[in-house]
C-alpha cells in the first residue's frame, strides 16, 4: 500500500524538469527574439525573418524535427533577460553579447556571430570618432553595451537612451542625437533602408553573440546540444551561408 502511494500515483502527462526533455515533451520550444533587428530579427509584410530567425529554425528542425515547432515571443534589448529568467522563453536568439555582468545571471552558448560596435551617423555630420562625441548627443539602446563604450570613450558626451533600435534611430533622423552607438550588424539594416546615413569605419568592441539559456542544472543538457547544433552548423557552412544571405559586404571596408 505504501509502495502503490508513493509510485502508483505518478503524473504520466507531468512535463519533465530538465528543459531539454520538457521540450521534446511539448513538441515545441518558445524562443525569444528580436522583431526590430533587421537584418537579425524583423517583420516584412508579416512574417518574421531574419539572421536570427534562420539560426533559430535550424535549431528548432535539428531538436524537434520541423522548424514550424518554435513559438516566437518579441523582445527588446531591455526585456530579454527578465524574460528568460522569468521563463517566459526557453531560450534567447536575439543579437545578445556575452559579457561578465550578464553571465553572473544566465547562461551562454558558443558564440555563433561576431559584431563590433560602430557609429551611424548622417552623411552631413562632421563626426567622424566616437571622441569627437564629447560635449555632443550619442543615442544608445537600453539594455545594451552601448552605453558603457560611450562613457569610456566619450565621457562627456550626453547619453539618450530608448528601447529599441527604431527609436533610437527617430532620434537622428530628427537630429535630437548626432550619432547613435551600437553593433555593426543592426546598424547596416538601417543604411540600407534609409539614404543619407552612414555608418563610421571604426569598431569599438568586439561582440560575440551566444543563444542566452537559465542558469542551472536542468538547462545543462539543453546547452549541450545546443553548442553541437552550433558546431555542426559552423562546420558545415550552415552560418557562413546565413551570413551570406542576411549580411553580405557588411565587413568590407571595416
Amino acid at each position: 500500500m505504501v509502495f502503490l502511494g508513493l509510485f502508483g500515483c505518478t503524473n504520466p502527462n507531468r512535463e519533465p524538469k530538465d528543459l531539454l526533455a520538457r521540450i521534446k515533451f511539448r513538441n515545441k520550444i518558445i524562443i525569444g527574439i528580436k522583431s526590430d533587428s533587421k537584418p537579425f530579427g524583423y517583420i516584412e509584410k508579416g512574417e518574421l525573418k531574419g539572421f536570427d530567425v534562420d539560426v533559430a529554425k535550424n535549431i528548432t528542425k535539428r531538436i524537434l524535427g520541423d522548424e514550424e515547432l518554435a513559438e516566437y515571443v518579441y523582445v527588446t534589448a531591455d526585456s530579454r533577460i527578465s524574460d528568460l529568467n522569468s521563463g517566459k522563453v526557453d531560450i534567447v536568439i536575439a543579437t545578445m553579447s556575452i559579457n561578465s555582468k550578464r553571465a553572473d545571471i544566465i547562461d551562454f552558448t558558443i558564440p555563433y556571430y561576431v559584431a563590433g560596435q560602430a557609429l551611424i551617423i548622417k552623411n552631413s555630420s562632421k563626426i567622424n570618432s566616437i571622441e569627437s562625441l564629447n560635449t555632443r548627443r550619442a543615442g544608445i539602446i537600453l539594455g545594451t553595451t552601448g552605453e558603457k563604450t560611450i562613457r569610456q570613450l566619450a565621457p562627456n558626451a550626453t547619453v539618450i537612451g530608448k528601447k529599441n533600435y527604431n527609436e533610437a534611430f527617430d532620434l537622428l533622423k530628427e537630429d535630437k542625437v548626432d550619432a547613435i552607438l551600437a553593433d555593426d550588424s543592426i546598424l547596416y539594416g538601417f543604411v540600407l533602408d534609409n539614404k543619407g546615413y552612414k555608418i563610421l569605419p571604426a569598431r569599438y568592441t568586439k561582440e560575440y553573440y551566444a543563444i542566452a539559456l537559465r542558469q542551472g542544472e536542468e538547462n545543462k543538457e539543453l546547452k549541450e546540444e545546443l553548442n553541437k547544433i552550433l558546431n555542426h552548423m559552423q562546420q558545415t557552412g550552415k552560418l557562413n551561408r546565413i551570413k551570406e544571405k542576411w549580411i553580405p559586404n557588411l565587413h568590407k571596408g571595416a
